[in-house]
């Protein structure tokens, strides 16, 4: 009898063993399969942080232009490139205008009067000249269209044309009430004087500058073979001190 009693017991323990073993295995394959798994999302993870990189920031440095500064009436506005040059034509001053700073270019030419004279794309600016009454910022428009007026007579009356106004408004030039009055001027026969052009865009623009000072005149005007956009820029452009 003991010796069938040890047999029964080394078999139970056999048993024990195997099942031991077994649970043993199990536990060891889950954690190593979880591990696996997470390390995977892991490695996934910085793959992705690494291919995503930083941001870059690429700072695009300000654009600067010559400028044109008139003293005189505390305006400044772009100076365009060549062949653009400085200085407003000096035959554009009267007993009405006194353009005391600009920038200038040759449109091409014009038969007048048995002449043949230079045609000006420009822009000019300078005091409002005391032909023109002013008494305060509530004058600003119409100062600007009695300007408009009196520059067609003084500058296209030479060659037969047409005036239409594009825009009027008012504006703000660095904070200064001012009067913007934008104008075209079309040509039917300007090609029998020379012309070869059919139209101009121009403006032009009254800025006040407070109590005890005469407001400031911009004005501008370019022919169609120069570019009209022109006249967009520079009126951007334009800045009181």
């Amino acid at each position: 009898m003991l010796w069938l009693l040890t047999v029964v017991t080394t078999a139970a323990l056999a048993v024990i063993a195997v099942f031991i073993m077994h649970i043993s295995k199990i536990q060891t394959v889950r954690p190593a399969a979880l591990s696996a798994s997470a390390q995977t999302v892991s490695h996934g993870d910085a793959a992705a942080k690494a291919h995503q990189g930083q941001p870059q920031r690429h700072h695009q440095p300000a654009v600067t232009y010559p400028r044109v500064t008139d003293a005189s009436s505390g305006l400044s506005y772009r100076m365009l490139g060549s062949p653009w040059r400085q200085g407003c034509p000096s035959d554009l001053n009267t007993s009405q205008f006194d353009w005391t700073a600009g920038e200038n270019t040759v449109a091409g030419h014009v038969s007048f009067d048995g002449s043949i004279i230079d045609w000006h794309g420009l822009a000019c600016s300078g005091q409002l000249q005391q032909a023109f009454p002013y008494g305060g910022p509530a004058d600003l428009e119409p100062t600007a269209m009695s300007l408009a007026g009196a520059l067609d007579t003084a500058y296209y009356g030479g060659v037969q044309h047409a005036r239409s106004t594009v825009k009027s408004s008012a504006i703000q030039v660095s904070g200064h009430q001012a009067w913007m009055v934008e104008f075209a001027m079309n040509y039917p026969d300007g090609a029998s004087q020379g012309l070869t052009w059919s139209s101009e865009l121009g403006a032009v623009v009254v800025a006040d500058r407070g109590a005890g000072q005469f407001p400031a005149v911009f004005y501008v005007s370019v022919p169609a073979n120069l570019g009209t956009l022109k006249v967009a820029t520079l009126l951007l452009s334009l800045q009181a001190s």
